[in-house]
This record gives C-alpha cells, structure tokens and sequence, in this order.
C-alpha cells in the first residue's frame, strides 16, 4: 500500500512495521503525526467497507408493521378500499369512480384506511355490490331514490344519520315522498323521538315499511310513519311494550330517572293511540309487557296501513 498522499516525512515506507496497522512510530515522531495517522486509518477504513444500515429504534414509539401481502393482494386490497362509499358524502367529488382500478396510487387511497379502522359503536358502512360498470355504492342508490335504510338500533349516531338524510332531501326536493325502510330490534327512545320530529317537522310525507322485525321504539317508529304509508312484509314481527331503563346514583337522582322513565312510558303510549286509533287504556293494556304481533295483527291493531304481498 502507499501512502503518497501523505505530507508526514517520517513515515518509512521501507520498514517492515506498517505504521497504519501498529500505529508504531519512532520515538520522535510528535503527537501531531500520531494524530495524522489516526486520521488515515478511519478514513481508509471508511473508503473500503461496505455501506452501512443504520436502524434508530425508540421505545417511546411502535414501529410500522411490515405488511406480507404479494402485489396482486395489495391490489386486491385496494379495490376492496375503493369500493366502500365514502364517509364524507355521495357526491360526484367525494362519491365514487365507476373507473376503479388496483393501480391507483395509493396516495390517493391511504386516507381512507382511516374510515375501515372505525372505532367500536359507529353504524356499520353500507357496501358496494359489483356490476359490469363498476362497483355501485348502495347507499347513494338508495338516496336517489328517496329512500333510507335503518337496520341496527337506533342510537345518537344513527338518528343523526337519518335526520341529516332526512333534511338533505327535504331541502333538494320538498314534494316528493321519502320512505324509510326498517329492521329494527329497538333503541334509545330520545333518538327515535329525534326522528320522529324530523320526520313530522320536514314538508315531504315519509312513509315506512318493516321487514325482519320492526321492535320497541323500531315499531314507534313504523307507526309513526304518514297515515297511508305504513306498510310491512308479511312475515315481519312487531313487538310493543313499555320503556325500559336502568337506575344508579343518589337516592334524589334515582327517583329523578323513575320519574323520567313514567313520564316517557306516558308520552309513548299516548303516541301509540294517536297513531293506532286505539283507547289509551287499550294501548297501555298492550304495552304492560312485551307484546309480539304479526303482520296481520299488526295491521289489525292500527300500527300500519297495509302489507306487502309476497309468494309466502
């Protein structure tokens, strides 16, 4: 090896003692050529190995999972993405392509990531079913056609759901008719009560159909619909009762909340005879326990207007 490079006049080339090896030098070399040489040595031992990888690790942070899927199921992947409606409404910009293709950047895909990883409690995504054209998002099909879907308890998120739909199409076009269909186990008696107003408060007649089971307040609700356009399959369950609610807290705050659970067991039935036609006692003779009708009694009793027929 030589070392020409370097300006120090006391290294010996000739020696059989390499100095960048032993860093052996005679006895009157200074320290400022020991420094020198030091110096060479890192920077031949830089010029001659391989580049490195430096991994910073931090215990304050999770690093990224590494993700195992091959090309075409990261693809896959994204159409499935692609295909879920958007959360921030069904426009023709925020809305879907019928274009969809698993070679989209995935810039353009990351955000939505956020909305599939919902937390627990939000209304579950209406899907998207496959045609020739492309993936149609259900949801917006429905809305164009006036028509809202309600199928899981009724809670604060899925009122303010539907009283924005509600309000959306009142305001797009307030003489046309809204219809709202229902499978419905229950829920909280405010939001139903929330939907019941909005439906009352908006110019268009909003009629209901139940299908599956129509419960608790979900049957409010059917019979809350527009005289006329309150109608069931033939195989639907109505179940009414009275409401029911849980107590804790102070001995004052517990008769508080008995009070405000009488009070909306009143209210409700008193709905249930404006709606049905029925005596209030024979509301509140109904309501006493759970109550199960078919569609047939359900008819029967006032609770809709008519069924819709099918083969059984």
């Amino acid at each position: 090896v030589g070392f020409s490079f370097c300006s120090c006049p006391n290294i010996n080339l000739e020696s059989s003692t390499c100095p960048l090896l032993c860093l052996s030098t005679p006895e009157s070399e200074t320290s400022q050529h020991r420094e020198k040489l030091r110096a060479l040595v890192v920077m031949a031992g830089l010029a001659i190995s391989p580049p490195l990888s430096l991994t910073f690790s931090s215990r304050t942070r999770n690093a990224k999972p590494t993700s195992y899927l091959s090309h075409n199921q990261r693809n896959l992947t994204r159409r499935i993405v692609s295909a879920l409606p958007s959360p921030y409404g069904d426009s023709l910009k925020a809305g879907l392509s019928s274009n969809v293709s698993g070679n989209k950047d995935p810039r353009s895909i990351a955000p939505r990531f956020g909305v599939i990883e919902a937390k627990k409690g939000n209304p579950p995504v209406m899907p998207a079913v496959m045609t020739p054209g492309g993936p149609l998002d259900l949801s917006s099909v429905l809305f164009r056609n006036r028509i809202i879907f309600i199928g899981q308890p009724i809670n604060a998120q899925v009122a303010q759901r539907v009283i924005s739909q509600l309000v959306t199409l009142a305001s797009i076009d307030d003489k046309s008719d809204i219809l709202i269909y229902l499978n419905c186990p229950g829920g909280s008696t405010y939001s139903v009560l929330a939907i019941y107003d909005c439906m009352s408060w908006i110019k268009p007649k909003v009629g209901t159909v139940a299908f599956g089971v129509a419960a608790s307040q979900g049957a409010l609700l059917l019979a809350g619909g527009e005289k006329g356009m309150r109608y069931a399959m033939p195989n639907t369950r109505v179940m009414i009762h009275q409401p029911q609610t849980g107590c804790g807290g102070h001995v004052e705050d517990v008769r508080r909340q008995v009070n405000e659970a009488i009070e909306a067991r009143q209210k409700i039935d008193r709905m249930y005879a404006a709606f049905t036609g029925q005596t209030l006692e024979t509301v509140q003779q109904y309501t006493e326990r759970d109550r199960f009708l078919s569609a047939s009694e359900a008819l029967e009793f006032g609770l809709i207007d008519g069924l819709l027929e099918t083969e059984y």
